[in-house]
């Protein structure tokens, strides 16, 4: 089963047509029973985008706070992603791209940074690219 955040829970309970208050009981009564938890969610779904869609840590970031996720939550799970996994992850990408770099860097550039990741942190994966 899909771990859910609080927010998609209650979207899917108002759909289905219950009320607000039906849907608080439902979410507390399945995170008492730990059926549902927001740590569980936060956890998939940083090491979903990560591993598989290859998501930066911005963006990660900007996808649990557009789920209801608080900014510090959002923050300390995306901490716990290791700098080497991001970089990794990052060299990866650029490679990829390596194809389309003497013409279009712009292009991939933009691409990485509305991936999530760093300026700073592409620029350097660019130059290691181009040093080798």
């Amino acid at each position: 089963m899909q771990e859910r955040c609080t927010l998609d829970a209650r979207k899917k309970i108002l759909q289905w047509g219950g009320s607000e208050d039906e849907a608080e009981q439902a979410i507390h009564r399945m995170m008492k029973e730990d059926f549902m938890s927001e740590e569980r969610y936060i956890q998939g779904y940083v090491r979903a985008h990560v591993e598989y869609k290859k998501w930066g840590p911005y963006r990660v970031v900007a996808g649990l706070r557009s789920k209801g996720i608080s900014m510090s939550q959002a923050q300390i799970a995306v901490d716990a992603v290791s700098r080497e996994v991001v970089l990794d992850t990052l060299n990866d990408l650029v490679q990829r791209r390596a194809s389309e770099l003497p013409d279009r860097r712009d292009r991939v550039i933009r691409f990485l940074i509305n991936k999530g990741y760093n300026l700073q942190d592409i620029l350097a994966s660019l130059a290691a690219l181009g040093s080798r």
